[in-house]
């Protein structure tokens, strides 16, 4: 089987970039595990979900090999673990991760699965050393666009009294569910979850 998975490290990135490279890899999007929120230690409820599905002879696809752990360290460690479990890994922006650097190190200890670790921990530290960069930009550029006056942060979220007193004036005026969704500016879902919460 395989399975693709996908992570973002901030609150401002989003997975849509690394799902579609996965679904036009040909993976299902029911086989793609994602992890949204980060945090200091690597257990995370999507790889520890996939880590519960991935048996021997699976596949694992990435589109890039540091979306795995947080840093050089944890994304090394998942890698033998997976390797040890014979477990292919796929990272579609290292096509020969796979085909040389993991199947040397798979191999007996000896010069060539020497140097295949040796390399995985130079495509591992390089790619830490750009997330840190993208990271840092990142930041640079929001504290500018603060300077700006640019305001960062969801939008307010719809309340409880303009929800009931929009709600309670629109059937007054017989008007449809689905007019008072565009009224409020809010998906199908969200109205009846706030009709069932506040209107008694």
């Amino acid at each position: 089987m395989v399975y693709g998975y996908c992570r973002v490290s901030t609150k401002h990135q989003n997975l849509k970039r690394q799902i579609d490279a996965l679904i036009a890899y040909g993976i299902k999007e029911e086989n793609i595990y994602v992890d949204e929120i980060t945090g200091v230690v690597l257990k995370r409820r999507g790889l520890e979900s996939l880590k519960n599905v991935l048996t021997t002879g699976d596949t694992l696809v990435v589109k890039e090999i540091d979306r795995l752990g947080r840093n050089r360290k944890q994304t090394t460690e998942l890698i033998k673990e997976f390797i040890e479990k014979d477990i292919d890994i796929i990272a579609l922006d290292i096509p020969y991760l796979k085909e040389f650097i993991l199947k040397e190190i798979k191999r007996e200890k000896g010069f060539m699965e020497i140097m295949a670790t040796t390399l995985l921990s130079l495509i591992l530290e390089v790619a830490e050393q750009e997330r840190h960069k993208i990271l840092d930009r990142t930041k640079e550029g929001k504290e500018k666009a603060l300077e700006a006056g640019v305001k960062f942060g969801r939008k307010r979220k719809l309340t409880r009294q303009k929800f009931v007193r929009t709600y309670n004036q629109m059937i007054k005026d017989e008007r449809s569910p689905k007019e008072i969704q565009e009224k409020l500016k809010i998906c199908k879902q969200t109205y009846y979850n706030y009709k069932k919460r506040y209107i008694r």
